[in-house]
C-alpha cells in the first residue's frame, strides 16, 4: 500500500505487520530496528520504574531510558524517508547522470541507521546496569532489552554497510560495525546477571 513513513506509528500492531511482510520494500529494515529499540527502551523504563523501592538510581535510570526512548522513536519514519528517496534516485531513469544527488541519498540513508546503531549503544548499556543492579524479579526483562538492542545495533549496522558500500572505506563503517561490537558487548553484560 507504500504509506507515507508517519502512517505507520498511527496501525495496529497486526497492521504494522501486515505491512512489513507486504511486497513492498517499506517500512524495512530500518524502521523495524528502530521499532525494537523502541521497545527495548521501553522495557528498560519499565524494569527500572518497578525497581524504585530497592535501587536508589531508579528513577534516574527510567528518565534516561524515557529519553532514550523519545530519541529513537522519529528515526524509524526518517528510516522510511531517506530509504525511500534513495530507492527512487536508483530507479529514476535518468539514474545515470546524478551520481552526486544518488551518493548522497545514500549517505542520508546510512546515517539515520548509524543514528540508531548509537543509541541502541546506550539502551543496551543502561539495560545491563538495570540488570544488574534493578529488581532481581525483572532481570529477565532488562537482559532481553538489551538483546534487543542489540539485534537492532547488528541490523542497523548492516544497513550503514549497504547504503554505503560494502567494500567502502568510509569511516562511517567502521564506526557502525564498533558499534555494534559495543552493543553485544553491553548485552553480554547483562545477560551474566543470568548466571
Amino acid at each position: 500500500m507504500n504509506e507515507p513513513a508517519h502512517a505507520y506509528r498511527g496501525l495496529s500492531v497486526h497492521e504494522l505487520l501486515d505491512e512489513v511482510s507486504s511486497p513492498e520494500p517499506m517500512p524495512g529494515a530500518g524502521y523495524c530496528a528502530a521499532l525494537t529499540l523502541e521497545m527495548a527502551a521501553g522495557l528498560v523504563v519499565m524494569a527500572a520504574r518497578i525497581s524504585r523501592a530497592e535501587w536508589g538510581e531508579a528513577r534516574g535510570a527510567a528518565a534516561q531510558a524515557t529519553t532514550l526512548r523519545e530519541r529513537v522513536a522519529p528515526l524509524a519514519e526518517r528510516n522510511v524517508e531517506a530509504y525511500r528517496d534513495a530507492v527512487a534516485l536508483l530507479t529514476a531513469p535518468e539514474a545515470g547522470g546524478r551520481d552526486d544527488e544518488l551518493r548522497d541519498a545514500l549517505s542520508r540513508a546510512a546515517g539515520v541507521p548509524l543514528e540508531i546503531a548509537e543509541i541502541a549503544v546506550d539502551v543496551a548499556s543502561l539495560a545491563a546496569v538495570v540488570a544488574e543492579r534493578g529488581d532481581q524479579a525483572l532481570r529477565a526483562d532488562a537482559v532481553s532489552a538489551a538483546l534487543l538492542a542489540e539485534a537492532a545495533a547488528r541490523a542497523a549496522a548492516t544497513l550503514v554497510e549497504v547504503n554505503l558500500g560494502t567494500t567502502s572505506s568510509d569511516e562511517r563503517v567502521a564506526h557502525a560495525r564498533d558499534l555494534a561490537g559495543s552493543a553485544s558487548a553491553a548485552a553480554e553484560r547483562a545477560r551474566r546477571t543470568l548466571a
